[in-house]
């Protein structure tokens, strides 16, 4: 299985200055900074597994924000979206752009945190996992 890695880029206009700003998603692990892989993950979500997963309500609404249009997904497109939500609220840190500060919106009411790091694979998919339900399983977690 690929590594899984979602490279977001947006421009944006910053003091009239026209800057592209890369938010990596690129899920390594936290002991050995190897690249993480499906084998890695905790709750061994995959889309080949799992298929499309349905969003609880307050997810599905921050990846609507992002972009999302529907109501299921694959991991990747949640992802997508997340990233894309992160860049469009500018929550990233502006210094170190792997930390995303959430506590004062949506998304950190969801998570549950105040801020944490895409470089922690694990504390992201059990974030994530907690607000995903696979389609074909209503009322079940992700990783139950």
């Amino acid at each position: 299985m690929e590594d899984a890695v979602v490279q977001i880029q947006r421009s944006s206009s910053f003091c009239g200055a026209e800057r592209t700003h890369s938010f990596p998603v690129n899920m390594t692990t936290a002991s050995t900074s190897k690249p993480y892989t499906s084998s890695d993950n905790p709750c061994n979500i995959s889309a080949e597994k799992v298929g499309q997963i349905r969003p609880k309500v307050p997810l599905l609404n921050i990846l609507h924000e992002g972009g999302a249009s529907g109501e299921t997904f694959t991991l990747k497109e949640v992802m997508h979206y997340l990233g894309q939500y992160i860049m469009l609220k500018q929550l990233y840190d502006q210094q170190q752009q792997h930390i995303v500060h959430c506590g004062n919106d949506a998304l950190g009411k969801v998570f549950g945190v105040q801020s944490f790091s895409v470089k922690d694979p694990s504390q992201l998919y059990e974030m994530l996992s907690r607000n995903l339900i696979a389609a074909n399983f209503q009322g079940r977690r992700v990783c139950d």
